[in-house]
C-alpha cells in the first residue's frame, strides 16, 4: 500500500509516494522536521544551499549511526567468541565432549 507524503522545506512543499508504512513514515517526517528546523534558521543563504546542508545533516547522522552499528556488532562478536571459548575450556574441565 502507498501512502502519500508532503514535507514542507523553506515555503516549498514536496509530496511522494512510500510503501513504508504509517508510523515508520511519521518518525521519520519527525526526525526531518527537527532537522529542518535547525536549517531554517539561516533563512538568508539560499533555498538550494540550505536543501544541501539538510542532506549533509542527514548523512552525517546515518554514518554515526552505521558507524555504531558495526561496532557493537564487532564488540558482540568478541563477546560471543570468549563465550564460547569458555564454555569449551569449561566443558572439557567438567568432562564434557
Amino acid at each position: 500500500m502507498q501512502h502519500e507524503v508532503t514535507f514542507e522545506f523553506l515555503g516549498q512543499s514536496f509530496t511522494f509516494r512510500s510503501p513504508l508504512p504509517e508510523e515508520e513514515i511519521n518518525e521519520v517526517l519527525a526526525y526531518l522536521e527537527k532537522k529542518k528546523e535547525e536549517v531554517e534558521a539561516y533563512r538568508k543563504v539560499p533555498f538550494y544551499k540550505l536543501a544541501i546542508w539538510l542532506l549533509m545533516q542527514v548523512a552525517y547522522d546515518y554514518i554515526k549511526v552505521k558507524r555504531e552499528k558495526e561496532a557493537l556488532e564487532n564488540l558482540l562478536k568478541e563477546q560471543l567468541t570468549k563465550l564460547e571459548e569458555f564454555l569449551e575450556k569449561e566443558g572439557s574441565s567438567l568432562g564434557c565432549a
